[in-house]
């Protein structure tokens, strides 16, 4: 049986109302630190050129033993970097697509190449907003967890970080105290209840809305420009993507 190569990195986990969040989680790009062996040595040169080639959109088809169905789909390769090369391994850095598959990156390029790559090692150093210098490990978790028995509370929330975390890509609407409770029942906002809006809010986009007090309300669809929102004065500015539950954190800024 082939062995699965070494596989290490950050994997974001959610609780409670989080999980809510999922879908954005999922679907953010991702960014890779790999050791690749070539079956042949061959010229750096040639091995930066397919690099080169492989960035930007490609079309993947998942591997045999992967969780998905093997139908042929499109990932971008925002960036695929040689750092170092000895011999025949070689260390690189990829930023890529959710749902990229890295190995059959490397076997792709080994093909193009015409000598074969294989992936050796690799591991994720972040995702979506999430970094290694955010993440935990297991062996970590677990003294946590035996220090929350005993009593000690802190030694497990100090592992946690804000949903809001999540969503700091994202434009911010902040709203009016008196549409919080509104917007929780999956109502639509409406001029009225606007407070502030971040500068970088574009049209047809989505935007984390805020309560005044720092809760994070909604992940909402914006059709409106910045200039209309600001100038409205009825009518709807978003709809609710997801609604979230009360989280209290400190105050965003728009």
């Amino acid at each position: 049986m082939r062995r699965n190569p070494l596989v290490s990195g950050v994997l974001t986990v959610t609780l409670n109302s989080a999980n809510r969040l999922l879908h954005w989680l999922v679907a953010s790009q991702k960014e890779y630190v790999g050791l690749l062996k070539l079956h042949s040595d061959i010229d750096i040169e040639k091995v930066l050129k397919i690099f080169s080639e492989f960035q930007g959109e490609i079309y993947q088809t998942p591997p045999l033993k992967a969780a998905v169905s093997r139908q042929t789909r499109k990932r971008r390769v925002y960036a695929l970097k040689l750092l170092e090369k000895d011999g025949t391994l070689v260390v690189f850095r990829a930023l890529v697509d959710a749902g990229t598959y890295i190995r059959k990156l490397c076997f792709d390029m080994g093909e193009a190449l015409g000598v074969g790559m294989s992936m050796v090692e690799l591991r994720r150093i972040r995702s979506g907003q999430f970094t290694e210098e955010d993440a935990y490990t297991l062996n970590q978790l677990v003294y946590s967890m035996q220090k929350y028995r005993q009593g000690d509370d802190h030694s497990v929330y100090d592992l946690f970080l804000p949903v809001e975390k999540a969503l700091q890509d994202k434009p911010v609407i902040v709203v009016r105290q008196t549409a919080v409770q509104n917007l929780y029942r999956g109502a639509p906002l409406t001029a009225p209840g606007v407070l502030c809006v971040s500068k970088t809010l574009q049209p047809s986009t989505e935007a984390a809305v805020f309560s005044q007090e720092g809760e994070l309300v909604e992940v909402a669809r914006v059709d409106k420009g910045l200039s209309e929102i600001v100038s409205a004065k009825s009518g709807v500015i978003a709809v609710p993507v997801r609604v979230m539950q009360p989280i209290r954190v400190s105050r965003p800024n728009c």
